[in-house]
C-alpha cells in the first residue's frame, strides 16, 4: 500500500484488521473518509489482492483481508 496517500489507506487497513468483513458504508464512518474515497481504496487494495469482496453482489458488498 506504500503508492498510496493520505489517510483513508492506512485507516482503511486498521478497520479490516479490526473487522472480519467490511461494507463501504462501514468503511467510511469508521474511517471518517468520504465513501468516493473508500469505494476507490477498496477497488485498489482488491485489484492487487490485499481484499477480496464475499458477496458475489454489485450492490451492499462486503470485503475481508485475504490471507
Amino acid at each position: 500500500m506504500a503508492p498510496l496517500s493520505g489517510k483513508t489507506p492506512p485507516a482503511l487497513r486498521a478497520v479490516l484488521t479490526e473487522w472480519p468483513v467490511v461494507s463501504a458504508p462501514m468503511a467510511e464512518t469508521l474511517t471518517g473518509a468520504s465513501r468516493a474515497a473508500v469505494q476507490r481504496n477498496l477497488a485498489w487494495m482488491e485489484t492487487r489482492g490485499l481484499i477480496c469482496e464475499v458477496t458475489g453482489q454489485g450492490r451492499y458488498r462486503v470485503w475481508r483481508a485475504t490471507n
